[in-house]
Parts: structure tokens; C-alpha cells; sequence
């Protein structure tokens, strides 16, 4: 069995890598050097590992090659979030003192056998997972030396089962009754066949809503607008950042030189290879597939193609994507239609390094001014500019207008422990479309109320609420006649209480009234949701018999009892979060 951990090491490492980065184990830091650097972030004062932190996006990210600067600023919250659920989580397993015994790690090996174990071919009898093999490997003392079944039975004591133990122990309090079950199932199985006539909502006009109508509902209900958590503004100015003419001519340039290199011999395969940048054919020498027939590529390309003689190429073509070098590889007629084999190469044509330096140039004129003296919107009037100020974001978000702009959240939110900002502004920050400069405008911590954020969201609700009264209005005013009114739909429906109905929504209140009070053959309500008004007519009512209520109770008992236990560990860990004092000094050690 040794030999087998021997041969297969590199599987072993992947597993337990794989188990780390994925479940985040919990490790022992004792052994990590000393680190006198801010942490990576606190939970309720407690630092997390910096070196721990490092060493598992490394993990991470070199499985991982290639993302965005948007998707790694992604993946670092998300590996910092799981950090954070890791710490709550150990804290808890200390506080309750769960551990693992001898025989729950047995049972757990047998019942949940380490990932990928089950495809190894060691483990298996004709090509299926054979357990009696696998048993009488753990069967074996000499298996609980291999370095890796060590490190597997310490996740196994140190989370894996505690975890489970601490779920059972949550999930204990959830007790169903069968008379709730009765009443879920009689809801889900009762079903009701139904018309529903529903208001076209399009062709009712919003209404408009007065200041005063937004302040009556931010000060009657000021808790239901709170910031849950900080919210920030800022002006900004960006310039696109477009290719030159002078970087279209200098792509032209090198577009040409490599076209001599092929006239004189280069092998154009070689070429396309190494200095295309059309990533799915460069792979392939410039090859584009078979022979395809007129229309294939966009119209400039698909014309120079089919103009080419057989091992012709080209002069630089140019299309939407940049210069192409194109070379035929034979021409043929099928189904009477003429058809090409071709390869190419790309240059696309982006804005330089020097392109992108003169456009800084500019917004670095713009923040000198500003640290000069100058508002933000007179030094970028200066430039020919437009200020704009953003709308509300949270610390990781974007302006929809700019896309993830890698700085932009560790500018807007504070962080005690980042040096003071002697500028008025942002530094000039980049992405692939623009240069842009920010400035500060406003700030909400978690937690406060604020009309300027709210006012949105009550305009619109109001909004909302008024022309769907006037649906119902309409609807009620009609109700004799609906099946001649103009903007209504009838639509014919299976639905149960707890079913989706068009106009009201899935498992509505107003759906429930509606079928428990509706009388069968005529049309009754209005009915009103977030998103319509609707009448509904009763046509058939199906009520299950007593066996299947009995079958379907016992069924939802045991479902009830998972999923709600499954919930209820769900939200403790969700209120433990919530509730947590957790620092995120991400922005510290990397440009998001």
C-alpha cells in the first residue's frame, strides 16, 4: 500500500491541496513565522494569519491562471470571507467543546471516503469503486503513517466532524409536527384550476410623486432605509482610452514588416504562433477551421479570402478587430457554392503605453490643479472634461459606467491604518477602457439613514404602488364586463396555494386569500402584489385523497427536519457573521 502512496503521490498531494483550498481547513499557525505587518484583517479583535492568508490564494491562484484584475479583486474577498467563517467557526468549536471520537472518524471514512479516492484504480474491480478493497486499506495499521491519511484524520478531529456535531446541535432545536406538515401538504397538493385576468401594466402611466410624498415615507419608516453596510460617492473624470492614429499606423508598420518576413521565407505558421493575437487560431499555426463557404467571417475579411488565389497572401486587411495577414489554403466548389481554406494572423490595434501616458498626462494636469485650488469641476472644464458624480457603491462594487476599476475601493473607503492622502484626489487609476481620476464626495457608514440614498427606492415604490391601484381600480370598475375590457390578459392556470400565479407571484399572501375565499365560477378580487393587479375565478377545486396526504406527510416530515436543521445552522453562522466585528485590511496589501 506504501508502493501505492509512492506512485500515486502526486494524486495524494492534489487531494489534500484541493480539501485545503476548498474546505480551508483548519491548520495549526504555530509553525508561521512572526509577522510584525498589520493583519490581513481582525474578527472581533482576533488577527487572522497573514502568512495563512498568502499562502492559500498562492494555492489558489496557480490553479487558477489568468483572471482579471476585477476577478482576482473577486477572489480575494471571497477567500477573506471564508477566512472569516474558518475563525467564527473554530471559535465556536472551542466555546462547545465538540470533538471527534475514535469512532466517529472510523464511521466517517467508511461513509465518506476521502475525495477522489473512489476513482483510483487501486480501489476498484472492473473499472467500478470496489469498498471491500478500500476497507481492507483502512483495515491496515501501516495506512495511518502515510502523511497524508495523518493530515486527513486532523481535519477530520479539528473540523469535519466537529463541524457536524455543531450542526446537529443547532439543528437540534428544530423539531416539525406532523399537524404543520399536514398543513404544508394540503397547501402544496390542494390544487385549484383558475382564470386569472391581469392589467397590462404598460399601458397604465406612472404617476409622479412629490418631495414632500418621499420625506412622509423616509420619516415614517426610517428603519426600512438603513445602509446595511458603508456606502460611498465620488466625482470622477474619465477619458476612453481609443487607439491613436499614430498607434493604427505603427500596428500597420509591424503588420508590414511581418509580411516581409513571410515573403522571404518565414514560416507563416511559426509567425501566427508567436505574434497573433487571435488566441483560438494562433494555437493552430493561423488555421481557421475547414473549408467554409461566403459569409463566414466579418464582410472586409470574407472579401480579401475568397479574392485569393491558392497559397496567395495577402496585404493587411483591416476589420473591427485589428490587421489581418491572410493566406489561402485552397479553394473548392461544393453544392455549386464556392468555397475557402484559409489562415491568418492578427495585430489588433490598441491604444500604446505612450497613448495611455498622454492621457494621465492630462487628468495629472487636472489633479494639480485641483490640489491648487481649483474645484474639481472647474480644472476638468479647463480640459475640455466633464466631472460626473457616481451613485451610491459598496466597498468591492463599481461604477456601471467605468466597470471594475482596479484602486477605486481602496480610495473611497477608509482605513485607519493607510497613510494620510496628501492629495485632494485619487491617483490616476486605469482599467482596459479608461483613465479616470476620482475625488471624494459623500459617505455613509452601516448603519445610518439617509434620504439622498433612499429617495430612489421610495420614488420608485411609490410609483409602483400608485399604478398598481389604478390597475386594481380599472379591474374592480370592469369586474361584470372583463372579458370585453381592453388592457386585461385571462389566462387559464393549475395553481395550489402555495403555486406561482402570473400578475401575483409565487406562494403570495393574496394568492392564499384569493383561493381560500373565492367562490368557484365567479370572478372575484382585485388581488394586488409588488408587481400587478389581478381577478381570479375559481373554476375546479382538487383536494388530494387521505393516502396520498398520509404518503406525502411522512415524506415532508423528513424533509422538513433537513432542510430546516440545514437552515437553522445556515442562519446561526449568518447571524455569527452579522453580528461579528470584522476589519478587512485587504485593501492594504492589494490593489483591488
Amino acid at each position: 500500500m506504501l508502493t501505492w502512496i509512492s506512485e500515486n503521490a502526486k494524486w495524494v498531494i492534489y487531494i489534500f491541496i484541493i480539501g485545503i483550498v476548498a474546505g480551508l481547513l483548519f491548520m495549526d499557525t504555530s509553525a508561521l513565522r512572526i509577522d510584525n505587518r498589520p493583519p490581513v484583517g481582525t474578527v472581533n479583535g482576533e488577527k487572522l494569519s497573514n502568512d495563512l492568508f498568502d499562502s492559500r490564494l498562492r494555492q489558489i491562484q496557480s490553479q487558477q491562471p489568468g483572471l482579471s484584475s476585477e476577478q482576482s479583486a473577486q477572489m480575494r474577498d471571497e477567500l477573506f470571507r471564508s477566512f472569516v467563517q474558518q475563525h467564527l467557526m473554530e471559535n465556536v468549536i472551542a466555546e462547545t467543546k465538540t470533538k471527534a471520537s475514535v469512532y466517529e472518524m472510523s464511521r466517517d471514512l467508511r461513509a465518506d471516503p476521502p475525495q477522489g479516492i473512489n476513482r483510483e484504480p487501486t480501489f476498484q474491480t472492473d473499472g467500478v469503486f470496489d469498498f471491500a478493497k478500500y476497507e481492507a486499506w483502512l483495515a491496515d495499521p501501516a495506512t495511518y503513517d502515510i502523511p497524508f491519511m495523518l493530515e486527513y484524520e486532523n481535519m477530520l478531529k479539528m473540523a469535519k466532524i466537529p463541524e457536524k456535531q455543531l450542526r446537529a446541535l443547532v439543528g437540534a432545536g428544530f423539531h416539525p409536527s406532523s399537524l404543520e406538515a399536514k398543513y404544508n401538504v394540503l397547501n402544496r397538493e390542494t390544487k385549484f384550476e383558475v382564470l386569472n385576468a391581469q392589467g397590462k401594466a404598460h399601458a397604465f402611466e406612472e404617476v409622479s410623486v412629490s418631495q414632500n410624498s418621499i420625506d412622509s415615507v423616509f420619516k415614517a419608516e426610517p428603519d426600512s432605509f438603513f445602509v446595511a453596510e458603508d456606502l460611498a460617492k465620488v466625482n470622477y473624470i474619465a477619458i476612453p482610452v481609443e487607439a491613436s492614429i499614430r498607434d493604427k499606423e505603427s500596428t500597420l508598420e509591424y503588420a508590414n514588416m511581418l509580411l516581409a518576413q513571410i515573403k522571404d521565407g518565414a514560416d507563416f505558421a511559426e509567425i501566427a504562433r508567436n505574434s497573433s493575437d487571435d488566441p483560438g487560431s494562433a494555437a493552430q499555426g493561423g488555421e481557421l477551421g475547414d473549408y467554409g463557404p461566403r459569409g463566414r467571417w466579418v464582410a472586409e475579411f470574407d472579401s480579401a479570402a475568397f479574392a485569393l488565389d491558392s497559397g496567395e497572401i495577402s496585404t493587411p486587411v483591416r476589420t473591427q478587430f485589428g490587421y489581418h495577414i491572410i493566406q489561402s489554403l485552397g479553394k473548392r466548389i461544393e453544392n455549386d457554392e464556392e468555397q475557402v481554406k484559409a489562415r491568418h494572423l492578427l495585430l489588433a490595434v490598441v491604444a500604446t503605453s505612450e497613448t495611455i501616458d498622454s492621457l494621465e498626462a492630462i487628468l495629472n494636469i487636472v489633479k494639480t490643479d485641483v490640489d491648487a485650488g481649483k474645484s474639481f469641476e472647474e480644472a476638468a472644464k479647463a480640459k475640455g472634461l466633464e466631472a460626473k458624480l457616481s451613485d451610491w457603491f459598496k466597498k468591492g462594487g463599481e461604477i456601471p459606467e467605468l466597470g471594475h476599476t482596479p484602486g477605486l475601493s481602496s480610495y473611497a473607503f477608509f482605513n485607519p491604518l493607510r497613510p494620510k492622502e496628501e492629495s485632494k484626489t485619487s491617483d490616476i487609476m486605469q482599467n482596459s477602457k479608461w483613465v479616470v481620476i476620482f475625488q471624494k464626495a459623500d459617505y455613509l457608514s452601516a448603519g445610518s439613514r439617509n434620504l439622498d440614498f433612499a429617495k430612489s427606492k421610495i420614488e420608485q415604490n411609490l410609483k409602483s404602488r400608485a399604478k398598481i391601484n389604478a390597475i386594481a381600480d380599472y379591474l374592480k370598475a370592469n369586474i361584470d364586463k372583463i372579458d370585453e375590457a381592453e388592457n386585461v390578459t385571462i389566462d387559464s392556470a393549475s395553481v395550489s396555494f402555495e403555486g406561482y400565479l402570473p400578475g401575483l407571484g409565487y406562494a403570495n399572501p393574496a394568492l392564499y386569500k384569493a383561493l381560500s375565499t373565492a367562490k368557484e365560477g365567479v370572478w372575484s378580487g382585485p388581488y394586488t402584489s409588488e408587481q400587478n393587479a389581478v381577478l381570479i375565478k375559481v373554476l375546479e377545486k382538487k383536494v388530494p385523497d387521505k393516502e396520498a396526504v398520509n404518503a406525502a406527510v411522512k415524506n415532508d416530515l423528513s424533509m422538513s427536519w433537513q432542510f430546516g436543521s440545514f437552515s437553522a445552522f445556515s442562519d446561526y453562522m449568518r447571524n455569527l457573521e452579522a453580528n461579528a466585528k470584522i476589519v478587512n485590511n485587504l485593501d492594504l496589501y492589494y490593489r483591488e
